[in-house]
């Protein structure tokens, strides 16, 4: 019977690790531009503002402006006397009437492309645009009631 001789530990050769840490170092710049770059976060922009609007992000108050990213987990209200357009690379879009607050809670990639998958309306009235498969709009308006002191409840 043939016995196998004792394993013996095998031990790495540092200068090995250095010469594929600098080869790769030295491939870098041939990769495409962008492929090492962390994917762009934004959801949307901000298309359109007539008034005041304001991005809650992160602790921070941004002004909305045209072309102002729109991340997840964003805050979006308008004044009383403003409006707002919140626009989305499916084509999609939600208006923001005065005195107006959505928040931005959920987004997926979708043929390479972040996209909100819930938007929670905080207060005030909404009209959205979404285009179907066929780049048809539909059009939904969503409000929330109005809160207003009248007195105590009713018996």
């Amino acid at each position: 019977m043939k016995k196998n001789p004792p394993a013996v530990a095998r031990q790495r050769n540092p200068l090995r690790s250095l010469a594929l840490i600098l080869a790769a170092a030295a491939l870098l710049p041939l990769l495409p531009a962008g492929s090492l770059a962390r994917a762009d976060d934004s959801v949307g922009t901000v298309t359109q503002v007539s008034g005041s609007a304001q991005i809650q992000r992160i602790g921070a108050t941004l002004a909305a402006q045209p072309g102002t990213p729109l991340k997840l987990h964003d805050q979006v209200t308008t004044a009383p006397d403003a409006s707002a357009t919140l626009g989305f690379a499916d084509g999609s879009s939600i208006t923001l009437n005065g005195a107006t607050g959505v928040a931005i809670e959920d987004a997926t990639v979708v043929n390479g492309q972040n996209l909100p998958t819930r938007v929670t309306l905080l207060s005030g009235k909404i009209h959205t645009n979404v285009p179907d498969k066929a780049g048809n709009p539909h059009s939904i308006e969503v409000d929330t009631p109005a809160t207003h002191e009248t007195g105590p409840a009713p018996n």
